[in-house]
């Protein structure tokens, strides 16, 4: 077989995976600018709201660290968490708007995804077809579909990631200050892209300088100029990364640790999603077919997917090289990090076959437990399932040191690498936990809402399930009013705390399907004029979303107490005006029947929400 040239060689890996990369978005390719990719009852809308308001801001000159737009009345801080892929496509969305650049950033992070796999494997294996394979296997993680399904845009960023890695490795094998300030570059961007990468590339390079160390500790003199120069290299990687993800990373935190934060981690609800949200099963991790635990949907009324499969495509050529790859030790510090990301992604205690370990009447603790405890940045994972990512590209180099291996025995390394290719898209497509081809949502809103200004809106109803209400952010790309919902947020505490909104939520509850004999109609009027002051101005009523039994009573309300605007599109407007006339109907200031529960007049206490902000 010729031979290619390595321009070729690199033109033909780039070719592969934009292929790749489209056959994956091809779902929206019909109408890009109003299809997105996920599921509707997912992030999807939470992250076409964010490309919106980050581009907005950004051209108007502000920097979006805070938004009077959701937590009406008094908005909060807020740091959309995949700002960074909101720059890296705001031209595309000045042209063509934000579902398309969402569309985009999803594009572009999976053909990175293979690019840098391919980087990464070339430097370390010096192989082409198994540099290919690793890319193709990297694009193609079930991990990163399975978050493409859920709309969660930011964890697709794990194309920087192994560019990180080959950066580290550049400066640790051969350390010069340049090539430190790339380095701190890379682990930067990587950084801001999602701190989750950012925190896998440190604990790498801790590994790295580990080994490093132990090779010059046996030593009895250590060269002056060597030292200096590895001196040098660190603090030019250390300036490096702080001028590159010092700001951002920083305005990250502060907005989630303050006062008024709309999306806040504290300790508590952190540990609280690990043990009884994000557990990790490790039964999942080689369980091909459609096997989730925890099922969310059954369990949350969640559409959102814990996808962890790895895949025998991948796992088999991995542990084959361990055994062919010469010389000796070479494919050791890729064992490692597969074995220590492996156990990270479990969480803090094994969790296998839908349920948690016991022995001697406790759960089994893991490494993973003990990070949690001690070092701050761990106390802010969530999801322990993500660190997948790492252990998949830690398999990707296996892999392509298996097809070096088999080459220098004499098997045609292309042939071979195409057929695992092959094969584990095969596999991720057909017998992966990941839903394919992708789900799309479609973003259209009724031309009826961009009638809406001068005062905020409250879209009902609001018992559907958090993720599912985020889809009344679309609206507020058209009316442009505040709102007050947060995202990924449970019920505004305001709703419950005023008579008005607080009896629109009983009449959401209650099973009867009549209004009551009677209405509190000076606590309405009272509730009312609160809310009108406050700057309330529309109901939207989202038709669909109904229940046929909760329909009829909850407009039959409104046609009291509000003014009918527009009834077109699948919603229901309504005006609350400043000097609507006093409610009329029912019997006085009764209270209202059994019928219209009065379970509501306090917040309950909800299911954790699948929050990954």
């Amino acid at each position: 077989m010729r031979p290619i040239t390595p321009v070729r060689s690199h033109l033909l890996a780039m070719v592969t995976y934009a292929a790749l990369a489209t056959w994956f978005c091809w779902p929206v390719a019909a109408d890009p600018t109003h299809l997105a990719l996920g599921h509707p009852g997912n992030d999807v809308w939470n992250h076409v709201w964010g490309y919106r308001w980050v581009a907005s801001a950004l051209l108007a000159g502000d920097v979006p660290v805070h938004t009077d737009l959701l937590g009406w009345p008094s908005g909060g801080a807020l740091w959309f968490i995949d700002a960074f892929n909101v720059v890296l496509t705001l031209p595309v969305q000045l042209v063509a708007g934000p579902v398309a650049a969402y569309n985009a950033s999803i594009w572009f992070n999976l053909w990175l995804c293979g690019v840098g796999a391919y980087v990464l494997a070339l430097r370390v294996t010096g192989s082409t077809a198994g540099a290919w394979l690793a890319g193709v296997a990297y694009a193609s993680t079930p991990q990163l579909l399975g978050q493409a399904y859920n709309g969660i845009t930011e964890t697709l960023a794990a194309g920087w990631l192994p560019l990180a890695l080959a950066a580290l490795r550049e400066a640790v094998r051969d350390p010069r200050p340049r090539r430190g300030a790339l380095a701190g570059v890379v682990v930067g961007i990587t950084t801001i892209a999602n701190w989750y990468y950012g925190l896998f590339a440190g604990m790498f390079f801790a590994g790295m300088l580990g080994r490093a160390a132990s090779t010059w500790w046996g030593r009895s003199r250590w060269p002056r100029a060597a030292l200096l120069r590895a001196a040098g290299t660190l603090v030019a990687g250390g300036l490096a990364l702080a001028l590159t993800a010092a700001v951002p990373f920083g305005l990250f935190a502060a907005s989630m640790s303050a006062d008024d934060a709309l999306v806040s981690r504290d300790e508590r609800f952190v540990w609280m999603t690990l043990l009884l949200h994000n557990m990790t099963d490790g039964v999942a991790l080689f369980h091909p077919g459609r096997f989730y635990s925890p099922d969310l949907k059954a369990v949350f009324r969640e559409d959102l997917i814990v996808v962890v499969y790895v895949g025998y495509a991948l796992i088999l050529p991995a542990l084959a090289a361990l055994v062919l790859a010469r010389p000796r030790g070479v494919t050791r510090p890729w064992a490692v990090a597969a074995v220590a990301y492996l156990l990270f992604a479990l969480g803090p205690f094994l969790y296998w076959g839908g349920d948690y370990v016991q022995i001697a009447g406790g759960w089994v603790p893991l490494p993973f437990l003990a990070f949690f405890k001690f070092f701050p940045m761990f106390s802010r994972i969530s999801h322990a399932y993500r660190f997948v990512v790492g252990l998949t590209l830690a398999l990707c180099v296996l892999a392509a040191w298996a097809v070096r291996a088999a080459g220098q025995r004499g098997w045609d390394p292309r042939t071979l690498a195409a057929v695992l290719g092959a094969l584990r898209v095969v596999e991720t497509f057909y017998a992966s936990s990941a839903v394919l081809p992708l789900p799309v949502t479609e973003v259209r809103v009724p031309a009826a809402l961009a009638t809406l200004d001068g005062g905020a809106v409250l879209d009902l109803p609001v018992g559907v399930p958090v993720l599912a209400r985020s889809s009344y952010l679309a609206g507020q790309l058209v009316h442009h009013q505040p709102v007050p919902y947060g995202l990924n947020d449970p019920t505004p505490p305001i709703l419950y705390y005023n008579r008005y909104t607080q009896y629109l939520l009983e009449l959401e509850r209650s099973t009867v399907t009549m209004l009551p004999p009677t209405l509190p109609l000076l606590d309405l009027e009272l509730g009312r004029a609160v809310l009108v002051d406050a700057g309330l101005r529309w109901i939207v009523l989202h038709t669909d979303a109904y229940p046929a039994s909760q329909y009829p009573k909850v407009v039959a309300f409104l046609d009291l107490t509000a003014t009918l605007h527009a009834d077109a599109d699948g919603v229901r407007i309504y005006r609350l005006d400043p000097d609507i006339a006093p409610i009329e109907g029912g019997a006085g200031e009764g209270v209202p029947s059994s019928a219209a529960t009065d379970a509501a007049a306090a917040p309950p206490t909800s299911a954790l929400p699948a929050a990954d902000r």
